[in-house]
């Protein structure tokens, strides 16, 4: 048999098949919308639920949307309405997407925008579900059976509601969230029945042609997802400083003064000439200093305390072997007219900084104070480079806990260095304001500690600071004392 005649007994096999309706075991074991239509149905179970814990409000939607995408592609040589559902489908793809990796970041849409396109995606699964809908309904018109339920109605319905009581003074009752999670069971089920049922139109199906196959659609979205992530969480957490080749001081009677009070030559050399300026007249110095070493055995050691145990001899501390470590000071700097230079310093011993770091410090002299500044200070091949703090801001910040609602001033800034720095430390400086009566009181700094850059959701730097169960996070807490107080405590 030649080439053309078996072409021509090819054709003549298929228009003799083409009517023929298989028998109904046949479509059982061969149902063609089984499959499609389970996946659009997983698809809409795993985006309708909201899980807030080891980040399945973030991965639950993302297979989710996984799914429905892979039913769809399949269904869409069989009808314009499954095309429309496809191409909705790409767009869920992207907007979950694009969800996902901003999420890691702080441009992420927040209150009214934020509100308006979580409605604008309910709005688009809604058109998708009637365009599933319409297209199914099509196939059981040309196949001449009749639906004997329509749950993609009850579906579509489901999410009007939804989206209804979102913006409802109900948003946020059970007395409505439990009967439309009772009506949302129902309509699953019913939905997992109607790839069954779809196999009564027999195989009247036409398969689209795929160029990935589903592992690798499901794993490379995915996967893409979270290498963005990865790579956008250390680029937003590891800013760019402003750093520049250590300067040479100046000023130098003024810091040998500081130095005579008992201000340590390496603290002092790490300020600038404004920073000693702002220090003259100073006539007492003391020390408060203790050891933080962070990880899930997070501990802290006071190395000296010279307000509370002036007599006490410094201890050397243990480093914990393996333990990101910093040595935290804080040196109250007594200066004429009832004022008192703070200057906290961070020096890590063990580990450091990378991943934005974040700081906030705070005090309560009751009157005030003026900020003067802070930089980070690190040495790499040789040569001492000091910048700005990232972000270095003063501002009010309102807490609440089990005591009542507090509002105080504080200072916060991000801590960050390059790859490779080492001897990585950092400073701020701000000067409180006292009276006669103000003879003591305490100041104190947060410091939240990331080991690595994957941070979600994206927090910002004062928000990194207030986790109070976050073995990351630890306290610097010291007292400081006057002439006045410790001649009152001398006599």
């Amino acid at each position: 048999m030649t080439g053309p005649e078996r072409d021509e007994f090819d054709r003549m096999i298929a228009q003799e098949i083409a009517g023929t309706v298989p028998s109904q075991g046949v479509v059982e074991e061969v149902n063609p919308w089984r499959e499609p239509i389970g996946r659009i149905v997983w698809g809409l179970v795993l985006t309708g639920i909201t899980l807030n814990f080891l980040y399945l409000d973030y991965l639950l939607p993302a297979v989710g949307v996984v799914l429905q995408y892979l039913g769809f592609r399949a269904l869409r040589r069989n009808g314009v309405e499954f095309r429309l559902a496809w191409l909705l489908s790409i767009v869920r793809l992207i907007w979950v997407g694009a969800f996902l990796v901003l999420s890691v970041t702080p441009w992420l849409p927040i209150g009214d925008l934020d509100m308006a396109l979580g409605l604008t995606g309910m709005l688009l699964q809604i058109v998708q579900l009637l365009a599933l809908r319409a297209g199914l309904r099509q196939v059981c018109r040309t196949a001449g059976i009749e639906p004997k339920s329509d749950p993609l109605k009850a579906a579509a319905c489901w999410e009007g509601l939804i989206l209804v009581l979102a913006i409802s003074p109900l948003a946020h009752s059970w007395l409505a969230a439990i009967p439309m999670l009772i009506a949302f069971v129902c309509i699953v089920r019913a939905l997992f029945r109607l790839g069954e049922t779809m196999g009564e139109a027999g195989y009247c199906f036409t398969a689209a042609p795929v160029h990935l196959n589903t592992e690798v659609v499901r794993w490379g979205y995915l996967g893409g997802c979270l290498l963005l992530m990865l790579a956008l969480s250390a680029c937003v957490n590891h800013p760019r400083l402003d750093d520049a080749p250590m300067e040479e001081h100046g000023e130098s009677e003024m810091r040998q003064q500081l130095s005579d009070l008992g201000l340590p030559d390496e603290v002092l050399a790490d300020l600038t000439d404004e920073d000693v300026r702002t220090l003259d007249g100073a006539f007492h110095v003391a020390c408060c200093a203790e050891m933080l070493a962070f990880g899930p055995d997070a501990q802290s050691m006071i190395l000296c305390d010279q307000t509370n145990a002036p007599e006490r001899a410094p201890v050397e501390p243990e480093i914990p072997a393996g333990a990101d470590t910093m040595i935290a000071s804080t040196y109250y700097i007594e200066l004429p007219d009832y004022r008192m230079g703070v200057l906290h310093r961070l020096a890590w011993v063990q580990g450091s900084a990378y991943w934005g770091d974040a700081f906030s410090a705070f005090e309560d002299s009751d009157y005030g104070y003026n900020l003067i500044g802070g930089r980070l200070v690190y040495e790499k091949r040789g040569q001492t480079y000091a910048a700005p703090i990232p972000d270095l801001s003063d501002s009010t910040v309102t807490t609440t806990n089990m005591f009542g609602t507090y509002t105080s001033n504080q200072i916060s800034g991000l801590v960050s260095y390059p790859l490779g720095a080492d001897n990585s430390r950092g400073y701020v400086l701000y000067v409180m304001y006292l009276d006669e009566n103000r003879v003591f009181g305490a100041t104190g700094i947060n410091y939240y500690h990331a080991p690595q850059p994957f941070n979600l959701p994206y927090r910002t730097p004062r928000e990194r600071t207030f986790g109070w169960n976050d073995h990351a996070r630890l306290q610097h807490y010291t007292n400081f004392n006057t002439q006045l107080e410790r001649s009152a405590a001398a006599a």
